[in-house]
């Protein structure tokens, strides 16, 4: 059977923001359509509006079930919780597929669900260990505040944790293969699950080395605007800082505050422009800087076309990584996939990605001070800072291109 004749379909645990884990999905999901596969995506909750809506484009996504009433409260949590439990009953509708691409959970759920009424072989993909059932530091701190449907599943999972735990379990052993996002992740799958697991790091879209910055004055005069999804615009100055991260306080924006409030006593005309949908996180985040004479230099600009993202990477002189506790990073290999040099912090998911003193620089943990002053000593030559870029460009055609991470998968379903 020839690639254009074989079904694939993804199983993924929503669509309802426009993150690094659903980026993923929309990549692999295009890399199987140009290999000539047939390729479906099912997901418990969806909004169209808030997950790359102009990426979505021309991909088949369908929910596993009808869909709530948006008047309902907490209806992405009982979407997810009726989709996992109802998995059986719906598990025919996949009889037609070869293959299912089980990405985190519920979706590995789902697959072993499915498999076990089918006989359709699956494989999982983990991004990171199930942080409902093994949170980190971070997690526990932050207690999903900012997300109300995952702080009351928290707590219903904690009431039923040794049945999810068990399916949590199962649907890695049931699975073919278990694939992981990178090096970092893959040492603690098999501490936690004692699984083998392959891995597969995630990957970054490789820029036409003519489209790059390589010139080493671009990133630090001129200016250009961008429009968001609400038809704001926002005049965007260089130099400027890039953060990409998904308003949650896992991801600690309050370190890059402090480390920029640093930074600009060397570059008083630095900006800091951070994209993406507003959360009730954003709203602590504007009130961190108000009063303290960053309220101008530091932009909130909404969610924004995949295009001016882009745009943003390209003309960035530093792209910074404030989460502590990152099991990847895709904005890391996304910016380098620009030729931008990256200062995230010298633990777990960038020390996979990040060359140090090579492609970007990793401060010490969590040494405000390191990571303002590796900050300053990127942007402060211009061609060194430059020849990182190229380094980092280089880094990620070599090691994380998309078509490689597609590749893996395409080994592990069909050998």
């Amino acid at each position: 059977m020839k690639a254009k004749n074989k079904k694939i379909a993804i199983f993924h645990c929503g669509f309802i923001y426009s993150g690094g884990g659903e980026r993923l999905i929309i990549e692999e999901a295009k890399g199987f359509l140009k290999k000539g596969y047939e390729v479906d995506i099912f997901v418990p909750t969806y909004e169209k509006q808030l997950c790359f809506p102009d990426e979505l484009k021309g991909l088949s996504v369908k929910t596993f079930l009808p869909q709530l009433p948006n008047f309902i409260p907490l209806k992405h949590a009982f979407e997810m919780v009726f989709s996992s439990l109802l998995a059986p009953f719906f598990a025919n509708r996949f009889k037609s597929y070869d293959f299912i691409l089980g990405a985190n959970q519920p979706g590995a759920w789902i697959a072993y669900c499915v498999t076990k009424i089918t006989k359709i072989p699956y494989v999982v993909y983990f991004n990171q260990p199930n942080r409902l059932l093994y949170p980190r530091d971070v997690d526990r701190r932050a207690k999903w505040r900012d997300i109300k449907d995952y702080y009351y599943l928290d707590g219903l999972i904690n009431f039923f944790k040794s049945f999810v735990a068990w399916a949590d379990r199962v649907s890695l052993e049931g699975a073919r293969q278990v694939l992981v996002n990178g090096d970092y992740i893959g040492k603690l799958m098999r501490e936690i699950y004692n699984v083998p697991v392959e891995v597969c790091p995630a990957g970054a879209k490789v820029q036409s080395f003519d489209l790059l910055r390589v010139n080493p004055h671009t990133a630090y005069v001129g200016e250009f605007e961008i429009k968001n999804m609400k038809g704001e615009r926002f005049k965007v100055r260089k130099p400027y800082i890039l953060i990409t991260n998904r308003h949650q306080p896992q991801k600690r924006f309050d370190y890059g505050f402090l480390a920029f409030d640093r930074v600009r006593q060397v570059y008083p005309d630095l900006h800091l422009y951070i994209p993406g949908p507003f959360t009730s996180e954003t709203v602590k985040l504007k009130e961190m800087i108000e009063g303290v004479n960053m309220e101008s230099h530091i932009v909130f600009t909404g969610q924004i076309s995949e295009k001016s993202l882009q745009k943003l990477y390209r003309e960035a002189v530093v792209y910074w990584y404030t989460a502590p506790e990152e099991d990847f990073g895709m904005g890391v290999i996304e910016a380098m996939g620009w030729g931008v040099p990256v200062v995230a912090w010298n633990h777990a998911g960038p020390t996979v990605t990040v060359e140090d003193g090579k492609t970007g620089y990793l401060a010490k943990p969590y040494d405000i001070e390191d990571f303002a002053k590796k900050t300053v000593e990127a942007i402060k030559v211009y061609e060194d800072r430059a020849e990182m870029g190229k380094r980092a460009w280089k880094r990620v055609k070599d090691k994380f291109s998309w078509d490689r991470h597609v590749d893996i998968i395409e080994r592990a379903m069909f050998g």
